[in-house]
Formats: C-alpha cells, sequence, structure tokens
C-alpha cells in the first residue's frame, strides 16, 4: 500500500473509543495512513497493563492512551491478532537505562501463529532524556523523560487477516520490557529505478557498509542537476556523514522500507545558513546562502544516531531553505534532532505523506519568513518539542497551512504551535497526549515572534487528552490556549468547528496578555479534568456553539472579576460552562473516562470504534483520495499520485505515444464503488478533449475484470472538465482505467480520479 507516489493509503486517526464524544465531523480529521495500529493494552497478554495515568515522566503518561503493557520476565507476550494482511511491524518500546545513560541493548522474540520467526534488536539509547532543556542523556540531571522509542522489522512474506503475531520475552531477551502499540502494514514492492536518472551507486555509493557515501551522493546531486536528471537511491541502507545540499533536483528512492540513509548526519539540506545560531563549530552546518527551489525528496526513510539535543547542531533531517515548487513527500524520518527544520525566507513548498517519529526535538518548524507552504498528511509520533511549529522569528511567516496531519505524543510543548506571523491556517488535525509544558494547539505572540496579525484560521481539529500540569508553573495548561507573553495579540482569531475530547486540565486557557479579536463558532469541550475556560487574561470578540460536558470542577476559572467574559459577545448556542473557580488550582477529576482510550488507525474511519482494527461503519466521501496509485508509465513531474492528491490544478500524464496505458488505484482494502468522478485540471488552457477508456477492478491486484466497458469521456473546460463514470455496484480493492486513446494528447490525462458508494 505504501507506493513510490508518496503516503497514500487511507486510514483516517480517528477520535476515542467512547460513542459520547465521536463526532461524524471529528472522524474525518487526521493524516492517512498505510498502516493498522493495535494498542498493547488491547492484545492478548499475560504481562502487567500500565495506567492509565496522566502523569507525565512515568512509563504509563508517556504511552499512547496512556496505557501500556509491561513484560517483566521470560515467557511474557504481547500477542496482536492482524485485521488485515501485513508484511511488516513497527512497533513502540521501552527498556530501562543504564545508570551512566549510555543505554542498554538486548533483544525481543517475534512469533507468528506460535512460531518463532526472529529476534529483534532493541535499545534504550534514544529514548532516555534527563534534566530540563535542552534535555541530556546524563541520569545525574534527573527529571527522566523520553522512554520510548520505534523499531520496525519487513517478514519476508505476507500474512493475512487473523495471523497472531507475539512479542515474547525468551530466554536471553531484555527484561523489563514495555510494549505500548505496533503498527501492521502490507508494504509495496521496491520501485524500480526510474528512467533518465543517475543512480548514487553510479558515483561509489555502496550500500550495507560503514564506508561513508556522502561525497557519492554530492557526486551524483551534482551530476543530476548538470544533466537534467533524477538521483536514484536503490534499496538499501546507505551511510552519511555530512548533509547533502541540494538545489533544483529531485530525489526518489526506492520505498521508505527499502531506502535508508543513516550515519551521523543523514540530512537533505536546501541552501541558507541556519539563522538561529550563525555560524557554528558543530561539524556539518556549512551552508550556502540563499534558497533552493524545485527539489524533489521522494519515498525513502533518514534514520540518524542523535542521542542528545544540542540546539545548534544542524543534525536534522530535512533543512535549509526549500521553495519554489519544492516536494517533501513519503519519507520516513526517524531519530535526528528535527524532521525537518526549515529556515526562511522562502515561498512554496509541500510536505506531505511523511513519517516522522522520535525525533529529539521539533518534528517539523517553519522558521522565519517562510510563506504558502502546505504541510498535510503527515504523521508524527514521539517528538521532544513542538509537533508541528511555526515560528515567526525576525520576519512573519505567512498564508502557510497544516492540514490532515496527525500529531501524537510530543514530550515537551504543543502538538501544534503558531507563533506569530499572519493569515495562517491549521485545520483538520488530530492532535493527542501532549506530555509538559504545552497543549495541544497553541497561538501565542512568543519567542520574539513578529507579532500576530491579518487572519489566523483553528478549524476542524480534534484533541484528545492534551494539555499538562506545566511543571514550571505547577497549573494546567489548555488543549487549546492563547499566549501573549510578549506583547497583546491583536491580530483576528477563528476558531471555528473544533473538538476538545478527554482534556487533561481545561479546555481553553487565555494567559499573558490581552488577546482582542479572538471568534469561536462551534467548539466542543467534551471532557476535562478542571475547567471549560482557564481565564488568566482577558479576550475579547465572539463566542457562539460552545457547548461543554463532562467539566470536572467548573465552567470557568476566574479570578480576574465579573467582567472577564464580557469581552466574549455571546451569539448564543452555548452551554454547560455557567459556573465559576477562584482559588487555588485544584486536583483534576474525570467523569466518565479511563484515562486510556487512543485514536485508532484503522482503513475504514470507524465513527466509534470498538476495535482498532474492526470497522464499524462503510467509508464514506471519495474513496480514492490519497491512496496509492500506480501506473504503467508517466511523464517527468506528472507521477500517478498526482491524480489522487485532492488537488485538481496537479495532474497524472501517460507515457507519450505509447497507448494503451493505464492508472491504477488501491483503495487498500475491499470497497463497494459504483461511480467514478474523472477531472482534468480546471482551466480553459486545457482545450476540450475526448478520452477513451475502460474502467477495471480487482480483489488481488492482479485479476481485473470490466466494471465498465471501454467508451469515449469528453472533458469540457466550459463544464468543469469532469466526467462522471457509474456502473454497477461492485466490491473491489483496485481500480484501474485503461487509456486507449485521447483527442488532445498523445497519452493518458487525469488531474483526479474520485471513486464513491451511493
Amino acid at each position: 500500500m505504501l507506493a513510490a507516489a508518496g503516503l497514500t493509503a487511507l486510514a483516517v486517526v480517528a477520535v476515542p473509543a467512547s460513542p459520547a464524544t465521536a463526532t461524524p465531523a471529528a472522524a474525518t480529521r487526521g493524516a492517512t495512513v498505510p498502516f493498522l495500529e493495535q494498542e498493547a493494552e488491547n492484545a492478548a497478554t499475560n504481562g502487567t497493563v500500565i495506567g492509565p495515568d496522566r502523569t507525565a515522566g512515568t512509563l504509563a503518561g508517556e504511552a499512547s492512551g496512556r496505557k501500556a503493557v509491561t513484560l517483566s520476565g521470560q515467557g511474557k507476550y504481547v500477542e496482536f491478532t492482524l485485521g488485515a494482511a501485513a508484511d511488516s511491524l513497527d512497533f513502540r518500546y521501552s527498556l530501562p537505562d543504564s545508570a551512566q545513560g549510555t543505554g542498554i541493548n538486548g533483544t525481543i522474540s517475534v512469533y507468528v501463529n506460535g512460531a518463532h520467526n526472529r529476534d529483534l534488536n532493541l535499545t534504550s539509547r534514544y529514548g532516555w532524556y534527563y534534566g530540563g532543556y535542552p534535555f541530556s542523556n546524563d541520569p545525574g540531571q534527573g527529571k527522566a523523560h523520553h522512554f520510548y522509542d520505534e523499531v520496525r522489522t519487513l517478514f519476508a512474506t505476507s500474512y493475512p487477516a487473523g495471523t497472531k503475531i507475539k512479542l515474547q520475552v525468551d530466554a536471553g531477551d531484555v527484561t523489563p520490557a514495555t510494549i505500548d502499540l505496533a503498527d501492521f502494514e502490507q508494504v509495496a514492492p521496491p520501485a524500480a529505478k526510474p528512467a533518465n536518472s543517475v543512480s548514487v551507486t553510479d558515483f561509489g555509493a555502496t550500500a550495507g557498509d560503514t564506508s561513508d557515501d556522502a561525497n557519492a551522493f554530492d557526486a551524483a546531486v551534482a551530476a543530476a542537476k548538470s544533466q537534467g536528471k533524477q538521483v536514484w537511491i536503490p534499496a538499501g541502507a546507505f551511510t552519511l556523514n555530512h548533509h547533502i545540499t541540494v538545489d533544483q533536483v529531485t530525489i526518489r528512492g526506492a520505498g521508505p522500507w527499502y531506502s535508508e540513509l543513516r550515519g551521523a548526519r543523514p540530512g537533505i539540506f536546501g541552501k541558507g545558513e541556519p539563522a538561529s545560531c550563525g555560524t557554528s563549530t558543530y561539524p556539518g552546518n556549512a551552508a550556502i546562502p540563499g534558497s533552493s527551489t524545485g527539489v524533489g525528496l521522494y519515498d525513502f526513510a533518514i534514520i540518524g544516531d542523535v542521542q542528545a539535543r544540542e540546539d545548534c547542531d544542524q543534525s536534522n533531517a530535512i533543512g535549509g531553505a526549500l521553495g519554489g515548487g519544492s516536494v517533501v513527500q513519503n519519507l520516513w524520518l526517524q531519530h535526528t534532532k528535527v524532521g525537518l527544520w526549515l529556515d526562511g525566507p522562502f515561498d512554496g513548498l509541500t510536505v506531505r505523506g511523511n513519517r516522522i517519529l522520535d525525533q529529539t526535538a521539533d518534528g517539523l518548524n517553519l522558521h522565519q519568513g517562510i510563506s504558502n507552504t502546505l504541510v498535510t498528511n503527515n504523521f508524527l509520533r514521539n517528538t521532544g518539542d513542538d509537533g508541528l511549529a511555526m515560528w515567526a522569528e525576525h520576519d512573519a511567516d505567512h498564508h502557510n497551512t497544516f492540514s490532515f496531519n496527525t500529531v501524537l505524543l510530543p514530550i515537551l510543548a504543543n502538538n501544534i504551535a503558531i507563533y506569530g506571523g499572519h493569515d495562517n491556517t491549521v485545520s483538520d488535525n488530530v492532535v493527542a497526549d501532549n506530555q509538559d509544558q504545552g497543549g495541544g494547539i497553541h497561538v501565542a505572540n512568543r519567542f520574539s515572534a513578529v507579532p500576530l496579525s491579518g487572519t489566523t484560521t483553528v478549524t476542524r481539529n480534534t484533541a484528545i487528552r492534551t494539555g499538562v500540569l506545566d511543571s514550571n508553573w505547577q497549573f494546567g495548561v489548555g488543549a487549546l490556549w492563547f499566549d501573549g507573553r510578549d506583547s497583546a495579540i491583536t491580530g483576528r482569531i477563528d476558531v471555528v468547528d473544533n473538538d476538545l475530547l478527554d482534556n487533561n486540565y481545561e479546555g481553553v486557557q487565555f494567559i499573558d496578555g490581552a488577546t482582542t479579536d479572538v471568534h469561536f463558532d462551534g467548539l466542543r469541550v467534551t471532557g476535562a479534568g478542571t475547567f471549560a475556560w482557564q481565564l488568566q487574561s482577558k479576550p475579547s470578540g465572539t463566542v457562539k456553539n460552545v457547548v461543554a460536558t463532562n467539566i470536572g470542577r467548573a465552567g470557568v476559572y476566574n479570578c480576574m472579576g465579573p467582567d472577564a467574559l464580557t469581552g466574549l459577545a455571546d451569539q448564543g448556542g452555548n452551554s454547560g460552562w455557567t459556573t465559576t473557580f477562584c482559588g487555588s488550582w485544584p486536583t483534576p477529576v474525570y467523569t466518565g473516562d479511563n484515562g486510556g482510550t487512543t485514536p485508532p488507525t484503522t482503513p475504514t474511519t470507524p465513527t466509534t470504534p470498538t476495535n482498532p482494527t474492526t470497522p464499524t461503519q462503510p467509508p464514506t466521501g471519495n474513496l480514492a483520495l490519497h491512496k496509492a496509485a500506480t501506473a504503467t508509465g508517466s511523464q517527468g513531474g506528472f507521477p500517478p499520485g498526482n491524480a489522487v492528491d485532492g488537488n485538481a490544478g496537479s495532474y497524472w500524464e501517460s507515457s507519450n505515444n505509447a497507448f494503451p496505458q493505464s492508472l491504477t488505484v488501491d483503495l487498500g482494502s475491499s470497497l463497494t464503488v459504483d461511480r467514478l468522478v474523472l477531472k482534468l485540471p480546471p482551466s480553459n488552457d486545457w482545450g476540450t478533449r475526448t478520452q477513451t477508456l475502460t474502467v477495471l477492478g480487482s480483489t488481488n491486484g492482479s485479476s481485473f475484470s470490466a466494471l465498465k466497458s471501454e467508451a469515449g469521456y469528453r472533458f469540457d473546460p466550459a463544464s468543469g472538465n469532469t466526467a462522471t463514470v457509474t456502473f454497477p455496484a461492485t466490491s473491489t480493492r483496485y481500480l484501474r482505467l485503461s487509456f486507449t486513446g485521447n483527442t488532445g494528447w498523445p497519452a493518458g490525462q487525469l488531474s483526479e480520479l474520485e471513486a464513491y458508494a451511493s
């Protein structure tokens, strides 16, 4: 399901397993992912279930859903049952650290249907940090946190649904081992080397050894740029001890499970001197002035070796300035300092369909003067600072969007943060389980950012178990919070149709300085340990359809006087937060909650899930959106993934003068389909044309039958360049369009393939 076109198979992260808090709108939010996730505490086990516990700095508190399973002796196990075919395993675990902070290493045994399959190496080297910011690996500083790490393995064969995958402590394995969750995925075969490309192996890079391949990568990038070609990274692990600088070049791998960049500094950077530290003595920080444009980074993994946080060390996976239509897509980023730390000013970047795991600091940071950047459909887990951030230091970030991302378990700070700038949007994201000194979504004038102006939009997001007891302040932080610490927030903020679920402390917080133009319309605070609102400064604006239920202490915390909320004009539809509290900070009370629900990742997006691998409702909407797409051929710059990316302005174009050509979309599982909507870009630059094609379907990807016989379909820009195909309702997993003619161009062309069930 994870094809070369990107992270596209659908599995929307839904809301927790509680009908009272599950809304149909919330179920469509978050990233689409190609794996099914299962929590260890819901699997078969003879280990010890720990939690629920909302305390930061505890194994249960830092676990997904605030629960996990500890295997504390030989024969202890967790056994998962596959909900769909899979040939890979990625699981989150924790081991004890050594007294010296150097980490301990060991193994755990993997069984498939009761038979020993392999031993996997585990380590605590990336999991434990100590002390206050910026953290270290020295246990002598105390305050241990960030316990968890992940390890992945690719099986030799695919196993069907119902297969039992067991993690067990055998003789000689490390113990205790705590298992948090496991992700199971059907990984597509490695992609083939694209035409018009140069391989890094042509320049001396060798996979699987410890020799430094960075110079070979530099040479391949230079050659590809001068020849107008792409750089190809074949399957294998390559060692990079300095980052690679790119400009106007595309780098592709065989897939993030196959092509790996490892080593001391396996990063890919655009031009631009890192602005936060200037010149630095850390190795690998040299940069080329300016901004890179036209860069494409696709389909490989960057797995570093960062074990302590050094903020001036540019040991990030992706860095520099990458604008001018650059794309970062379908990368697996792990064990670096930051997944993507991007320094502006620059304009025009798309970051889409990536997995960002186990970072020492931020997951992604758009730092100063970055504009028109789309960060969408990314999955982040276990970052050491903000998951996604825009930081408008010195220059305003503006007209950027964070959309349809899933951000889980930042160990410090916020899941998503906007620090200054103007006209930025946070929409359709799912965030959960942050740990300390932050909340789910944060909007602020802080850290010397250019003050907020224009309109900041926060809409259709779901926050689950976010907000914390701040270890410095010793009071709760809101799931959604606003902070005018540097200056009053005078820019407009629109907060529309958001869900704050199972909040650890308060739902909404205002602290430090006034927020003078904030407008709430459709906010559901469903479960809060303390308050629906915590007022430590006075907001003004409007409030409409804000509904609070299951609030632990009172509707509003207010020690500022009766006028604290009068600045928010009541526009009706508000309920559940009429009571007021003022006094010493109370202990949270959780009503009707076990503290351990979690947002499951399932391909059919149940709105009231009861099992993370068992769908309860059929999917709705465009079933092909963000799914894996392949084709018999494509023109450079017009890959098959463009036909399922939700952007009608981008398109797939097949190899020219070579009919027949086909486009195939993997829906992820067999789904009932009876209507397709086919689109070309809605522009008068596209003359009217008729494309002749056949619609085929398959349940196994090899045997296809016709769902609609060959016919011509007219695309006319005067009517939106859209054609609709209907046929009897059919259960199919793979949809294929076979093109045999096009009156407008000698190739198959499509900007969107949309699939629907009546």
